[in-house]
């Protein structure tokens, strides 16, 4: 070491600060706009391209693609859903597997005709200008006065163009695919498929017309599946008990001389009176009891009390909604439901002037209402059903497209056409109940002899009513003639096949096997413009149906030469779609078209098939889609399947997301005013603008190019933050976004980018040539570090394997804030700024296997960060090593590294301790920086004795020494901690601040201490 004297002339010549190893590098602070279009096509695009040319197509990766509705901008939902795709498909190749995703859309159906007409009507100019407004798709529904072929028309135009839309945000985005070919259910080639699915479902006998109750839309004029059906949980009706006169009582009752054969009544409950017209039977249930009550309203006399059959335990119900001072007296104490239900018993149906006999239900509780229950087959499903079972029938539903009465509703009354042309959810419900309460006109002589009303009482009623996913607006059940898809046929081998299905989360087989079971018949039928036609013709005089095999057959070969526009727009009895079998002119085309579930439930056939694996690996969608999507593809898959082979469904694994909620845990809807769009999260907008550095004048910032000042500006992190925020949600559950999420979001953002930004910069000279062993690493921090990086890349790799992205990156955050920030980073500093040669390469070795590392785990997460840190990798490190998006990730990083996890408790409770005692020590006003002290330690642990020579830097202190037991009393101050057995006591150091390093290790304040000496010299400065 030179003698202080020469040092000393030396150091007045030196600028200490060139001496020092400080980072350098060009990684900016952001990426710009430019830059991050260019760094979008290489993480993307051609990477997706290089994937398909340079991996094995046998060990292929098949994400199949939800296919979104065509009919608007995108939002945050769509991003969500999108961003997962994106990660698992990037894993996958991490992996080394050939990914396959082709995107695809949904062209059909009411959103997309809706909306053409929408546009048609207001003229709104594209699909960005157009938004989901339920009230204007209501008042559109009903006609325009537009022909199918201009409807269908316009419907294309705006899907073609609403998927350009679609299409460049997701691609924005990052998400990779196939882009250039997406399937879209409007192609020729895709109806075709789709058509060939419907053709092998004829053949097997599972298609078939039927007239039946069905959901159905007067405001869209059409059925609907239950998919498309949302819930009004607060509908407001006006429910009523209504009496139905006996027409033949049962044998229980007829021989009873105490019942009034003229004057009793089943009593019945009922929330849509305007269904009181269809009815067709009354239900009881076997088992219950039933009661025979006279009732007497005040003021009325014995003689013109009226009797009532009601459940037992519904009387004391009944009651409390009849005006005080009523009673109830028992006739008749007990009779079964099985007892009134004997096959005589009949009530009379006033308004088709027939009779409605007692049947029995199961359906029918003690929980509600009376007891017993009005059946309309015509206008509820169960209903339909009980009364199919006995033989009850038609399924009766006098009520138009429009909802409306028709002429059939009332028969032979002196007011029978007061009710025609009535809106039967509004005015027909009052008119129904005005014609119940004044009866006399109506009835046969000698039944309901008082006259009285049929309405015992009526009252405002609350309920959860289905309603038009579209228009909003509520829908009935409505027997029409519809095509049907007999899912019963086919409904054990579709569950069956869900065993071979891996479901995240799993409850997902119990909702799915749930939705399957209850589906008994599917209406696959549409009377809309804008869809697939469903290829069936009509005989002219008889109505009868055709869709033979050859039929079919005849039509799809049409389809394929001029498209199904065509069909849409020939004449009805148009001779080129009649198979020669069929008599020319005799024969007309149909007008319905496939619910578009079929529509989307067919697009694996646009996946090839292979060989004893499924068509797809993962679908992944919303929780809605266990109705929807996954049901009705698992559905179309087995239909055409081999009865004789194992069924099997088109997906391998079977993932639902939640929906979007926001910070208060409500569903975002425009009419809250909670909505949020993707592009607020990718440019920042919802969090606090950023403070200006230096505030200009509006000429000024003009003048040099800035941004106005007087207008906020935000930090924007790009479509990274998008993508980190689904990655780091628990998609298993319905997702929040608010903003506290979103910044915390940003943060990790930006602390990836800052740690990147300095790993970059000191990596700047590394020379990747000089190898050592990882476990033969000697220092304590070096050693915590990979010991560290082991553990958190081995539960990474372990959570984007079970596809549970939000706790690979709450791993990856854990790493990078305490193990990386808090603890290694802050301790090698020194060393690789100050240190010699040694150290700072044997650092430099460990932190590129951290950079290389991070760039693993965020590769799927950030793909665009990983493409940007990848182009500023100093060329040296790129020589030995591939892409961080191309690599294979064979495994976690591995290194052992024995008695580590006692030696890290040891050493976080002294590292506490020692933090306590400066915090006391600066709260005292005895010290500033931390770094500028002595720490003594007295009873350490083995495991600290061990590291004595290094305490001083794992502490980030100028001297650490351990002391005996006896207590140095020279220091000006002292700050102790005890911890268990240990004391730690913080105190001044002995030396004074190095020129050069800042550590209190010198001799004077004017000369580098020792190691920086050393230092010096090992860079070639030479002392005078």
């Amino acid at each position: 070491m030179p003698s202080p004297s020469r040092v000393l002339r030396a150091a007045s010549t030196i600028k200490w600060s060139e001496t020092l190893n400080l980072p350098k590098s060009t990684f900016p602070a952001r990426v710009s706009a430019e830059e991050l279009g260019r760094l979008r096509g290489r993480c993307s695009d051609e990477l997706y391209a290089w994937q398909r040319t340079n991996r094995a197509k046998e060990n292929e990766f098949v994400l199949h693609d939800g296919p979104p509705y065509a009919n608007g901008a995108v939002h945050v939902g769509h991003a969500l859903n999108k961003v997962l795709k994106d990660v698992i498909l990037r894993w996958e190749l991490a992996r080394g597997r050939r990914v396959h995703y082709r995107p695809g859309w949904d062209c059909h159906g009411l959103p997309i005709e809706l909306k053409a007409l929408q546009q048609a009507i207001t003229r709104s100019n594209g699909a960005k200008a157009l938004q989901d407004a339920p009230k204007q798709e209501a008042a559109v529904a009903t006609g325009t006065g537009m022909s199918a072929r201009e409807i269908r028309r316009r419907a294309r135009e705006l899907a073609t163009e609403t998927i350009e839309t679609q299409k460049e945000s997701f691609r924005s985005w990052g998400v990779m695919g196939e882009w250039d070919a997406p399937y879209k259910t409007m192609d020729k080639e895709f109806e075709i498929r789709q058509l060939g699915v419907f053709r092998e479902m004829v053949r097997k006998g599972l298609i078939s017309r039927h007239h039946r109750p069905v959901y159905w839309s007067p405001s869209s004029r059409t059925a609907l599946a239950e998919a498309e059906l949302e819930y009004d949980d607060n509908h407001k009706c006006t429910a009523a008990f209504v009496k139905m006169p006996f027409v033949r009582l049962p044998d229980v009752l007829s021989t009873n001389p105490s019942v009034k054969t003229g004057n009793i009544s089943a009593l019945i409950w009922t929330t849509k009176a305007w269904t009181l017209p269809a009815n067709k039977a009354i239900a009881v249930k076997d088992d219950l009891q039933y009661t025979v009550v006279e009732l007497t309203k005040p003021g009325n006399t014995v003689e013109s009390a009226e009797q009532l059959i009601v459940a037992k335990e519904r009387v004391q119900h009944v009651l409390s909604h009849l005006r005080e001072g009523t009673t109830a007296r028992t006739i008749v104490e007990d009779v079964r439901g099985a007892e009134l239900a004997d096959g005589k018993a009949a009530c009379f149906n006033l308004f088709q002037g027939g009779e409605s006999p007692i049947l029995s239900a199961d359906f029918v509780t003690a929980t509600s209402g009376t007891g017993l229950v009005h059946m309309a087959p015509g206008h509820g499903m169960e209903d339909y059903q009980a009364c199919q079972k006995h033989g009850v029938g038609p399924a009766f539903a006098p009520v138009d497209a429009e909802g409306r009465y028709t002429a059939d509703v009332f028969v032979g009354g002196i007011d029978s056409e007061s009710l025609v042309g009535l809106d039967v959810q509004t005015d027909g419900v009052k008119a129904v109940l005005d014609l119940l309460k004044s009866p006399s006109g109506y009835m046969p002589s000698g039944m309901h002899d008082g006259g009285s009303s049929l309405v015992l009482a009526s009252h405002t009623f609350s309920h959860k009513n289905p309603i038009d996913w579209r228009t909003k607006q509520p829908v009935i059940v409505r027997a029409t003639a519809q095509w049907f898809a007999d899912v019963s046929a086919i409904q054990e081998r579709a569950r069956a096949s869900l065993d071979d299905v891996s479901f995240i989360p799993e409850s997902g087989k119990t909702r799915l096997s749930s939705f399957l079971s209850g589906r008994s018949q599917w209406c696959i039928s549409r009377q809309r413009a804008w869809g697939v036609p469903i290829p069936a013709l009509y005989h002219r005089d008889t109505g009868e149906a055709c869709i033979s095999d050859e039929s079919v057959a005849h039509i799809i070969s049409a389809i394929e030469q001029r498209g199904t526009d065509a069909w849409c727009s020939d004449p009805e009895d148009e001779a080129a779609w009649l198979h020669p079998s069929l008599e020319p002119g005799k024969w007309v085309k149909g007008k319905d078209t496939m619910d578009v579930w079929f529509d989307s439930g067919t697009t694996w056939t646009s996946l090839e098939s292979r060989e004893d694996r499924p068509v797809a690996d993962v679908y992944i969608e919303g929780t809605d889609q266990h109705r929807g999507w996954f049901q009705s593809s698992l559905l179309t898959h087995i239909s055409v399947q081999d009865p004789a082979d194992k069924p099997t469904a088109p997906y391998g694994s079977l993932i639902t997301h939640g929906f979007i909620l926001d910070a208060e845990g409500k569903k975002m809807s425009k009419s809250l005013g909670n909505v949020i769009a993707p592009e607020q999260i990718i440019d920042g907008s919802l969090l606090p603008p950023i403070r200006p550095r230096k505030q200009k004048g509006k000429a000024q910032a003009q003048k040099t190019g800035q941004a106005d000042p007087n207008k906020p500006q935000y930090d924007s992190m790009g479509p990274d933050a998008l993508r980190l925020w689904a990655a780091s949600s628990d998609y298993t559950s319905d997702v929040s976004i608010a903003v506290p999420v979103l910044q915390e979001v940003q943060q990790a953002l930006q602390k990836y980018r800052v740690t990147f930004k300095w790993l970059l910069g000191v990596l700047a000279d590394y020379d990747p040539t000089h190898k050592f062993e990882l476990n033969k690493l000697t220092t304590f921090a070096d050693r915590v570090v990979l010991h560290r990086l082991s553990q958190t890349s081995r539960e990474i790799y372990q959570a984007y394997g079970d596809y549970q992205f939000h706790k690979a990156t709450k791993h990856i955050n854990a790493f990078c804030n305490n193990d990386l920030s808090a603890f290694y980073f802050e301790i090698c500093k020194d060393g690789l700024y100050t240190g010699s040669r040694e150290v700072r390469r044997r650092t430099q070795g460990v932190l590129a296997v951290v950079l290389n590392e991070l760039m693993s785990w965020l590769g799927p997460l950030v793909p665009h960060l990983i493409e940007e840190v990848w182009a500023y990798m100093p060329a040296a490190m790129k020589t030995d090593q591939e892409h961080p998006l191309r690599r294979i990730w064979r495994e976690p990083f591995s290194v052992e590294m024995d008695g580590m996890e006692s030696a890290l408790e040891d050493f976080g409770r002294l590292s506490t301790a020692v933090k306590l005692a400066q915090e006391d020590a600066r709260r005292a006003g005895h010290l500033k920086n931390g770094l500028n002290c002595k720490v003594e330690i007295r009873s350490p642990s083995e495991s600290i004795k061990r590291w004595r020579d290094e305490l001083a830097t794992l502490l980030v202190v100028s001297q650490a020494d351990l002391a005996g037991d006896d207590v140095s009393t020279a220091a000006s101050w002292r700050s102790e901690q005890q911890v268990d057995s240990m004391t730690v006591a913080v105190m001044p150091p002995d030396g004074e601040k190095c020129i050069r390093c800042w550590k209190s290790t010198a001799t004077t304040t004017d000369v580098p201490c020792g190691r920086c000496q050393s230092v010096l010299q090992e860079q070639g400065h030479t002392f005078a």
